[in-house]
């Protein structure tokens, strides 16, 4: 078993038809047909070859999701996509899944599934599922992820096969590692301060101006593109959306 990729990212939301209807604002396809697993109801929406599920509760709430509601939603986590199957590995069926992967990042919720198509496979299905986003959004570039340890963070991905390719001094005693998988730059930051947590999303866009101005138009604050430390440019949502910090790049 090797991890290959980011199947889909989890957001947690607390009314799933206003949660859609932001991220509609923010320029994002949603699929129309909506399910509901367990005591959750899920919107998807895509990212390239990453789905992005906002789930909301219907019932009970489970852990992690209820975590992420007392803050007012956030992200809690994601699912590895791997590239073979052993005799507890559960296929790719979409459905969620609420179980650790490992406990190798506090305060983050992972699991994984097989995929068995390659990234422009999964790519064009997840666009025939939700449509052409209209924010020209055409990946996700890099998930941020803070954590109390850095080092035990990557000593943890390494040792599940997954390589850091880069450490950042960011200051103040704050370092950054990067991960790559396909299209998406994972980067844990550490030490964080607060409660471990996914922090963010970085999105990249084909036309940042057009991303930057929909938003705008539908009553969202975001600023100017600028350019960005790792080349392109880079603008920012001012308020979190759903409790996700949200970024559109452009090359």
């Amino acid at each position: 078993m090797s991890i290959t990729c980011i199947e889909r990212v989890i957001v947690a939301v607390t009314d799933l038809d206003a949660a859609c209807e932001r991220w509609s604002k923010a320029g994002f396809a949603i699929a129309s047909k909506r399910f509901s697993e367990g005591a959750t109801r899920v919107a998807r929406l895509c990212a390239g070859a990453i789905e992005i599920d906002l789930v909301a509760v219907t019932s009970k709430t489970p852990e992690p999701l209820a975590s992420a509601l007392e803050r007012g939603g956030g992200i809690i986590g994601w699912t590895w996509g791997i590239d073979a199957a052993g005799p507890d590995t559960p296929s790719d069926d979409g459905r969620l899944r609420y179980e650790h992967f490992t406990n190798f990042l506090p305060g983050v919720w992972t699991t994984e599934v097989t995929t068995r198509t390659d990234l422009a496979t999964r790519r064009a299905n997840l666009e025939q599922l939700c449509g052409a986003n209209q924010n020209t959004v055409d990946y996700l570039e890099h998930i941020v992820v803070m954590t109390p340890s850095l080092e035990d963070a990557i000593a943890a991905h390494e040792k599940i096969g997954l390589p850091c390719k880069r450490i950042r001094e960011a200051g103040g005693g704050v370092r950054q590692a990067f991960f790559k998988l396909e299209q998406t730059v994972l980067e844990i930051v550490g030490p964080g301060r607060g409660t471990p947590q996914v922090w963010g999303l970085a999105f990249m866009c084909r036309d940042i101006r057009r991303a930057v101005d929909l938003a705008r138009a539908n009553g969202m604050e975001a600023t100017e593109p600028k350019v960005a430390i790792q080349g392109g440019k880079i603008a920012r949502f001012v308020n979190p959306l759903d409790g996700v910090a949200l970024a559109y790049m452009e090359p």
